[in-house]
């Protein structure tokens, strides 16, 4: 993407290495898209460590973003991925599609590959798969964005096989990343390979558990567990108080 600044470049590589001190380090003040990549960067790490008042302090920097060209449709897709993670379908819905009325008319890579990502999710526009994984290989900037859309996607048509080449691809970049790693465990067990999968959502529990306790990423592993083993102890682990409080955040499992 020739527009992208060197500190977005920069920013973002340590973003997805989970670096997310150094992610702010590398942000300039004076470029452009400064406030759009704030807003990004909160978002991952909310993703990551589960702390809904890093989705707060995304929102309202964005909500006050002055940008243009490629960073005014960002702004307004990541606002619209707050408002869905917040519950509030309608303005979520709003957003997200002014974000790709604008995306559409664009011919960069990134935009066609976030207009993709919104296409198929919107009744009655054409989904182009090649342009998402287009922008997944090619782009600069969001190649984690755009794979990890990319899973999901042939997640939910049971391509599991091609899910986890991208998963595999990916983490090749990112070695480690532990997002990454629970997506790839997931892709295993619906390929018939439980103990692997089970093995590595251990390996997450145990990482979250020092990491980020009782964030939403600590308690998939737990409910992942749950259902891939059927034990009492993943069981009991769902029944908790500090489950419940956050039961509301979490994905369908």
């Amino acid at each position: 993407m020739l527009f992208a600044s060197l500190s977005f470049a920069g920013a973002l590589d340590y973003a997805y290495g989970t670096q997310y001190g150094k992610a702010f380090s590398e942000i300039a003040e004076e470029d452009s898209s400064a406030c759009v990549l704030k807003g990004i960067v909160l978002v991952m790490r909310f993703d990551d460590l589960g702390d809904t008042l890093d989705l707060s302090n995304a929102l309202s920097i964005l909500k006050n973003c002055k940008t243009t060209n490629f960073w005014e449709p960002m702004r307004r897709y990541k606002i619209g991925l707050i408002n869905s993670l917040f519950g509030n379908t309608f303005k979520s819905i709003a957003e997200t599609r002014s974000a790709a009325l604008i995306f559409e008319k664009r011919e960069d890579i990134d935009s066609k590959a976030f207009y993709a990502i919104y296409a198929y999710y919107a009744p009655f526009v054409k989904f182009k798969q090649e342009d998402l994984k287009n922008g997944f290989e090619r782009s600069n900037q969001f190649p984690f964005v755009f794979g990890n859309s990319l899973i999901w996607i042939l997640y939910e048509e049971k391509k599991y096989a091609e899910a986890l080449d991208v998963a595999n691809a990916l983490l090749k970049r990112y070695p480690a990343h532990p997002t990454l790693l629970q997506t790839k465990a997931e892709m295993l067990f619906y390929l018939g390979k439980a103990e692997e999968a089970i093995t590595m959502f251990k390996e997450s529990e145990q990482l979250y558990a020092k990491r980020a306790p009782n964030s939403i990423r600590y308690w998939c592993a737990v409910a992942h567990l749950a259902k891939m083993t059927g034990d009492a102890q993943w069981k009991e682990k769902l029944k908790s108080d500090e489950y419940k409080a956050i039961k509301r955040w979490m994905p369908k499992i």
